[in-house]
């Protein structure tokens, strides 16, 4: 079925509950309870508002009720996610902003079906006990082409609420997860999504770094004052290094990662760290994810460069614990170049666009932009990663 274009992310979410009846919810239910005699007795739900870079998402609620079987009468909640496939086709301005080229197939960042297939096998759940996938409750089709994932609701602390402890902990879990993964990888399979250094949007900032140098030598000092000079030569090596890049990543043991742990979707429970929103998953070095897990909470936490950095070093000596504790195999230096590579490409490389949108607007929205604490921290964390990456370069 192909879908009509539609504009592209972020895409916001605020629809009501779907239409839902006693046998869709029997099963999902049942597998919860652990009951194959549970007979739902009654529910209700409500939307989750959340806003999302993935086009495939398309709504995400929270149901709950009871039920009645030999277990007794019973209390449940669930979440219900639902996934579609979107058409779209960005402009160059678009490619800058994220990493979603447009590509509808099975290794593009937003194949709408991954998830279903990463949750639908056994997984993400195998690799370790200390970080898990969310439990997958069931996999049914929807009205409108859509799928219908029936989840187990991640009852813990959200990764916006932790502390240092807290995420150095998951790092330490993490390590463990991916030894597991390394010593036995997944098959291959068409549908993993292709690695950070390999997506075509990056190409899209590539051409943007000019700006940097355009802003390193602005009449504007409010300009000049963000960007360090010797940015933009950094910036290029990047780019003139880019296929030596990817050539060194795919060169390192590959296991299963997750490749979208964000603090929205971490949460600490009972079981340890539980990841949600598997979509981007695939096959990849272990650095990918430490970068992602570190990079994504300190820019959310609003570190400035020297403690984004020290957290870097913190989380990956514990990754590193967390990998020996399980056996290994990999070495941690691996999981060190990836982790900067994946840092220089995927979160400083952005640097570029703040120059372009400071270059495009007034000299009044350059100065009150200039002045903001927060993008001053910002640029100054970009410009870090990039610079850290040039050893491996």
């Amino acid at each position: 079925m192909t879908a009509a274009p539609v504009p592209g992310p972020p895409y916001r979410h605020q629809g009501p509950l779907p239409d839902l009846t006693t046998e869709d919810l029997r099963e999902p239910v049942r597998t919860l309870l652990g009951d194959p005699t549970a007979e739902v007795s009654g529910w209700t739900g409500e939307p989750i508002c959340y806003e999302s870079w993935s086009r495939a998402s398309d709504g995400l609620y929270a149901v709950r009720g009871t039920a009645s079987g030999d277990g007794g009468d019973r209390a449940w909640e669930m979440v219900l996610k639902q996934v579609r496939h979107r058409t779209w086709v960005p402009g160059p301005h678009d490619l800058g902003r994220q990493i979603d080229d447009g590509g509808d197939g099975p290794a593009d960042w937003a194949y709408w079906r991954r998830e279903a297939l990463v949750l639908g096998s056994s997984l993400p759940y195998a690799l370790a006990d200390r970080f898990t996938a969310v439990r997958c409750l069931g996999i049914v089709p929807g009205p409108g082409g859509r799928l219908r994932l029936w989840l187990e609701r991640a009852d813990g602390t959200p990764g916006e609420a932790w502390t240092a402890r807290e995420l150095l902990d998951s790092a330490e879990f993490l390590g463990g997860f991916h030894a597991r993964s390394l010593r036995r990888p997944p098959p291959s399979r068409e549908w993993w999504c292709r690695p950070f250094l390999e997506q075509a949007a990056l190409h899209a900032r590539f051409a943007l770094i000019e700006r940097v140098a355009d802003a390193e030598t602005s009449a504007d000092p409010a300009v000049r004052g963000l960007f360090r000079p010797g940015t933009a030569t950094a910036l290029r090596s990047l780019a003139r290094r880019h296929a030596e890049a990817v050539r060194t990543v795919r060169s390192l043991p590959t296991g299963l990662v997750h490749r979208d742990l964000t603090p929205r979707n971490l949460f600490r429970t009972a079981r340890g760290t539980v990841a949600i929103d598997w979509g981007q998953a695939g096959l990849g070095p272990a650095g990918e994810d430490l970068a992602t897990l570190v990079l994504s909470s300190a820019v959310a936490a609003d570190l400035d460069a020297a403690a984004t950095l020290a957290l870097g070093d913190a989380a990956a000596t514990r990754h590193a614990a967390g990998m020996a504790e399980e056996g290994g195999p990999c070495d941690p230096e691996d999981v060190v170049l990836a982790y900067r590579l994946v840092a220089a490409y995927h979160f400083g490389l952005p640097v570029v666009r703040l120059a372009d949108r400071l270059l495009a607007r007034d000299a009044a929205y350059r100065a009150e932009t200039a002045a903001d604490p927060g993008t001053r921290r910002r640029a100054a964390v970009m410009t870090a990663l990039v610079e850290e990456a040039q050893r491996d370069l």
